[in-house]
């Protein structure tokens, strides 16, 4: 195999979780190292009838990461449901955005060793919320909902790196937006 003729083309998807006090939609502790399925409630667990409201801190750092990429920020933007089935997901859906995300375009600019400096376009930043976690044990498997419903923004970046240390520069300059 000739590996000379192959190029990496690289382009990230991260996700990251933001350090608000509150889930997403409702009022319950993002606090790490609570008791399992302590921090959790009616509005985060998907039960009939409740009435989620959206957490402005979140909204609010999600917009200063975009403004930090130069993203354009939205005027408004929507929230979708992602169906999936999974036994840390108790709503069966996962809220997020898609289609209108908060911030759109926009890039993050990456210091190579060479010296050089490149610009790593993103395609969105939008806001999610986290699902909870399997804990898969020698007697069964058990479910923690603490963090189902703590607020995350999925930062996605065009294809423009083009090895490991492309990717390695974009995730050190993307860690020091956030």
């Amino acid at each position: 195999m000739n590996k000379e003729k192959y190029e990496a083309v690289i382009g990230l998807e991260v996700h990251a979780h933001l350090s608000t006090r509150s889930k997403m939609f409702c009022g319950c502790s993002t606090a790490f190292g609570a008791q399992p399925n302590e921090n959790v409630c009616p509005v985060c667990m998907g039960m009939p009838g409740v009435l989620p409201l959206l957490n402005r801190q979140a909204v609010e750092l999600a917009v200063r990461a975009g403004l930090a990429a130069h993203c354009e920020i939205a005027p408004s933007s929507i929230f979708d449901r992602k169906s999936y089935f999974y036994p840390d997901l108790p709503k069966g859906y996962q809220i997020s955005q898609y289609e209108t995300p908060i911030c759109k375009g926009g890039y993050i600019e990456i210091a190579l060793k060479s010296g050089e400096t490149k610009r790593v376009r993103l395609t969105r930043i939008h806001l999610e919320e986290d699902a909870g976690k399997n804990i898969h044990e020698s007697d069964g498997s058990l479910v923690d909902l603490n963090r189902s419903g703590v607020p995350l923004v999925e930062i996605v970046s065009e294809p423009d790196m083009r090895g490991a240390e492309d990717a390695s520069a974009y995730l050190r300059a993307l860690h020091a937006i956030l």
